[in-house]
């Protein structure tokens, strides 16, 4: 009992410097953000913006912490900038108990301060001296400026159940009468071609669903699952049409069975991928036992059928493995790094799986920072302690320069995809790849300090008048309760499979006009959408990509149709 005990105090004070470090690396980029112009530009055209920003920015701080620190944690996490030239912001931030004494505190401090002191005495005395030497009036109307923001106004929780009644209301109009509308326009289009060609990969979701609430998901409300339990037909369909497939949804820890009845019924697919967060892997045993049923299921295919190999995909950042603290204040990671140890200790062992973990771009992508910090740090020391040594062998660069997070302003090139290899098993290498996150469900609250955007991609087909060589993935996904989406827009469906037919529903992917349109990123729609909505420009400074533009003007079934109308028109015309 006393070892557990200690082992309990050992993980909580490691768990506490990831937490801090994380948290303190979140809070040093919103207030550089906000002192860099952000809170200079959310005031606008008030008056005295110049002379608010910067208590404002640290007013902002201060919410800030109360929102994303636990209260124990905070004293530490500002411990490291108490011997800054702004200590004394340190320890109001620290001490206040409001945001009404914070700013009590912050004008007292200047009023108090020697002549000579910095420009914020200049800018607080200025402003006290439009309320004629009235601190209190003075932070009334500080408050109620900064109120008028609505920041922090609601909990996590409260937000997301927000956010998840929104993508309920999307999944609602899949195949609503606006959509049937839109397919029959698709339907009376001629069909030159008249067979479809094979596909570089289809996806397959038997369930959508996943037990954690990573904040960077874009998945918060889950459809209903399908009654449908026997997919053999879909598997044909497939089989027939790739040599690639991907079984996705969330994770699909609990319908393993049908990822092995694929493995065996598919004769053309080369290439089984799945996509996983992880959380099976609760000891070395038990993931050899997820791995071994995977092989199996690859070694009880015919002799006759081409070989087969799993690409197992395990999803691991600095989200999946962030370390949160329960109702009571204790620290535990969301999916813990442990785990990942087992899977990358393990799946070198078995010839028959590829292993990929797929990252999440951040500030640590811009230099060999991201194999040495952060969450693959953490893998390279829980894998050290098992004896392992990891080596990394490649890394190759984004097609283009992105903007680091972490820096406003600064651009360079990142590392997107990588491979590495433990000292036991030089033949078998294991990819790391990562991607950036669009500001979709969840995600739509994170700062814009932790990932990585793609605006300036965005501003670029903006301007373009064809995609500057990447687009929207319009693959097809197949769910198992009949639904036929896009990969890259899982809320634009081309029909039910059961009650439409596999050939209408190929026929619709081969001329519908709306999905040749956002695989080309075609600005047309951005003047359909207009005819219908007047919130353009807002859309357009809310998006964090091209993708996730285009995904936000095509969410409504009525807008769907109305872009096909005009889309069918303008190939008429």
């Amino acid at each position: 009992m006393l070892k557990n005990k200690l082992t309990s105090v050992t993980d909580q004070q490691e768990l506490s410097q990831i937490y801090v470090a994380n948290r303190r690396q979140r809070f040093k980029s919103e207030v550089n953000r906000m002192t860099s112009g952000a809170m200079r530009e959310m005031l606008g055209d008030q008056p005295h913006s110049d002379d608010l920003s910067f208590l404002l920015s640290y007013l902002y701080a201060f919410f800030w912490l109360q929102h994303n620190v636990e209260p124990d944690y905070r004293s530490h996490l500002l411990s490291a900038f108490k011997n800054s030239p702004r200590a004394f912001l340190m320890g109001l931030l620290e001490s206040s108990a409001s945001g009404e004494e914070f700013v009590r505190g912050y004008i007292n401090y200047w009023v108090a301060a020697p002549t000579e002191s910095p420009v914020q005495r200049q800018q607080l005395l200025r402003l006290l001296a439009l309320h004629h030497g009235d601190s209190e009036a003075l932070a009334a109307e500080i408050m109620a400026t900064w109120e008028s923001f609505r920041l922090f106004s609601r909990t996590d929780a409260v937000a997301f159940s927000e956010i998840g009644r929104r993508e309920r209301d999307r999944y609602g109009e899949m195949l609503s009468d606006a959509d049937r509308k839109r397919l029959a326009l698709v339907d009376a289009l001629p069909d030159t071609n008249g067979k479809t060609a094979q596909f570089a990969k289809l996806g397959i979701i038997p369930a959508m669903g996943c037990p954690q609430t990573c904040r960077h998901c874009m998945f918060i409300w889950r459809p209903p699952k399908s009654q449908n339990q026997d997919p053999e037909s879909l598997y044909q369909l497939v089989d027939a049409h790739t040599q690639s497939v991907l079984f996705t949804g969330g994770d699909l820890t609990l319908h393993m069975d049908h990822f092995y009845r694929a493995i065996r019924s598919m004769r053309h697919v080369r290439t089984f991928a799945i996509l996983l967060n992880g959380d099976f892997a609760s000891s070395s045993e038990e993931t050899d036992k997820a791995l071994r049923s995977m092989v199996k299921a690859i070694k009880e295919r015919p002799g006759s059928w081409p070989g087969a190999h799993i690409l197992l995909q395990i999803s691991f950042d600095e989200f999946h493995q962030e370390v949160i603290a329960d109702k009571h204040g204790a620290l535990r990671e969301r999916i813990p790094v442990e785990k990942i140890a087992n899977i990358v200790e393990a799946a070198p062992r078995y010839k028959e799986i590829q292993l990929a973990l797929l990252h999440k771009q951040n500030s640590l992508n811009f230099s060999m920072d991201l194999f040495h910090k952060g969450v693959f740090a953490r893998l390279v020391r829980r894998l050290g302690e098992r004896g392992h040594q990891l080596q990394v062998l490649s890394s190759a660069p984004s097609a283009r320069e992105k903007s680091n997070p972490a820096i406003p302003g600064k651009r360079g090139s990142l590392i997107k995809d990588a491979s590495f290899i433990l000292n036991r098993h030089p033949d078998s290498p294991i990819m790391l790849t990562s991607s950036t996150i669009d500001a979709f469900g969840r995600a739509e609250l994170l700062e814009a300090g932790e990932s990585v955007r793609e605006k300036e991609f965005l501003a670029e087909v903006l301007r373009r008048n064809a995609s500057p060589g990447e687009g929207f993935d319009t693959d097809l996904m197949f769910w198992f309760n009949g639904w036929v989406t896009l990969f890259s827009a899982v809320h634009i469906s081309l029909g039910n499979l059961y009650e439409d037919g596999a050939e209408r529903v190929l026929s619709r992917q081969r001329k519908d006009p709306l999905s040749r349109a956002l695989h080309n990123f075609d600005r047309s729609l951005l003047g359909y959408y207009s005819e219908i909505h007047d919130d353009l420009d807002e859309r357009i400074t809310m998006a964090s990509s091209p993708h996730h533009l285009f995904h936000m003007l095509t969410e409504s079934a009525d807008v769907r149709l109305h872009m096909t109308r005009r889309l069918i028109e303008k190939a008429v015309a």
